[in-house]
């Protein structure tokens, strides 16, 4: 899995909105200032903010005094819904219908079993990303990679030296 430029800003984005509204939820958020204040362009910035809007996450008003804010309170919004207005699922079935080697039809399609692979890695992905609030990411790094790993028992044993030692041969 690769997580996209646009997924990387987008929640870049809700981040900044969430930290500069914690402080005054009445206030709006100008473009020039999110687009300025994370270094991305402000046409990257304004279809970024366009997906989050038509996904209802935030909401825009125009203006002289316009701006952005979010429609609901930054614990109250996951990772999954952000990263998901913004691209498709990790895996879908067009997957299969992309991969088909030479044939018209993947030779698996009747009976896949690495279809199961990829769709319940996508089922462990998006719990893995519903399951981390954006008010999560608004104390640091160190604070949300504690958090993180202490939630998760499939990564507090997860180390580089156990996954060479299980895929070795001994």
């Amino acid at each position: 899995m690769k997580i996209t430029a646009n997924e990387e800003y987008g929640l870049r984005i809700m981040i900044r909105m969430a930290k500069i509204l914690a402080d005054d939820n009445s206030r709006l958020v100008s473009l020039n200032e999110i687009a300025e204040a994370e270094g991305i362009s402000v046409e990257n910035t304004a279809a970024i903010l366009s997906k989050l809007r038509e996904a209802g996450l935030i909401e825009s008003v125009r203006g002289k005094y316009g701006g952005y804010k979010l429609v609901y309170e930054a614990e109250d919004i996951n990772l999954h819904q952000i990263i998901s207005s913004l691209s498709k699922d990790t895996f879908n079935i067009d997957f299969c219908e992309n991969h088909s080697g030479n044939q018209e039809i993947c030779v698996h399609s009747d009976d896949c079993s690495v279809r199961s692979v990829w769709s319940n890695l996508t089922n462990l992905i998006n719990n893995f990303f519903a399951s981390i609030s954006l008010q999560y990411l608004l104390d640091g790094e160190a604070h949300a990679q504690a958090g993180i790993r202490n939630s998760f028992t499939i990564l507090q044993d997860f180390t580089e030296a156990n996954l060479l030692q299980k895929g070795s041969k001994k």
